[in-house]
């Protein structure tokens, strides 16, 4: 795991406290252990929210003909996720 230093300089006169702030874009979902001059904290980066597809319902109808005449199928998709989202839906006839 690679490891992440910054360095801030601060000059202040006696009895001055100002903050000190650093900026850092985690690319990973985990915990970050940070360590500034000897205070101990951590961060959690979350997964980022998907959009999640569940397919119900399939109604065929009707269920028997003649050849060439045309059978309707349909179903019913879900996003259950957390996002908009598009999804990918395939008929399959054998």
């Amino acid at each position: 795991m690679a490891q992440m230093i910054k360095v801030a300089t601060v000059t202040l006169a006696p009895g001055e406290a100002k903050p000190v702030e650093f900026q850092f874009s985690p690319m990973e979902a985990r915990v970050y252990q940070v360590s500034v001059d000897g205070l101990i904290g951590s961060f959690t980066v979350l997964e980022p929210p998907v959009a999640q597809f569940v397919v119900s319902d399939l109604v065929i109808s009707p269920t028997e003909v003649y050849p060439g005449e045309a059978v309707s199928i349909s179903v019913t998709v879900k996003n259950i996720g957390q996002v908009a989202g598009t999804a990918t839906i395939t008929l399959e006839v054998n």
